[in-house]
């Protein structure tokens, strides 16, 4: 049985490489195309040198190619790029927590001060009522303090018989 496509290549003389088809039954050399890739007809992808780390080694290597150069990556660079990706998403996690937490601390902010004008205007309302009696002890008719604070009669009623 033979394979339909093989490579070889001299790590200790890089520049020692080929690939071949086979083709009627012979094997017939590969033409390095204008990327100086050797091209996998079987896997449509080419094979280049590529001056690199790979495992600790500095040196050159194979590394499979698209047709347009986009080297194919190594399990440590995916490995890389995923855990690039999990920080990344870690970062955005965070951001948005700190962003719900701002939002959290601005409708805090929101509830205190309407609980201060809430208690603002019940003391308003307690002073208003407050002088509308004192007024009306004073020996003055409902109708001459509503002219006074510049209230309905029905408000200077409502607030004296509180």
């Amino acid at each position: 049985m033979r394979v339909p496509e093989y490579f070889w290549f001299d790590p200790f003389n890089p520049d020692d490489w080929a690939g071949f088809s086979i083709q009627q039954g012979v094997y017939q050399p590969l033409v390095s195309n204008e990327r100086n890739q050797l091209v996998s007809q079987s896997l449509g992808l080419g094979l280049q040198r590529w001056q690199g780390k790979y495992r600790g080694v500095e040196t050159v290597w194979l590394r499979w190619a698209t047709s347009e150069g986009e080297l194919l990556p190594t399990a440590a660079e995916i490995a890389q790029q995923e855990h690039q990706r999990a920080e990344q998403e870690r970062q955005r996690a965070e951001q948005e927590h700190q962003r719900a937490e701002q939002e959290h601390q601005r409708a805090e902010q929101e509830h205190q001060r309407a609980e201060q004008e809430h208690q603002r205007a019940e003391q308003v309302q307690s002073q208003l009522q407050q002088t509308v009696r004192n007024l009306l002890q004073t020996g003055m008719t409902v109708e001459q303090v509503a002219r006074f604070t510049g209230l309905d009669v029905s408000q200077v009623e409502e607030l004296g018989d509180r």
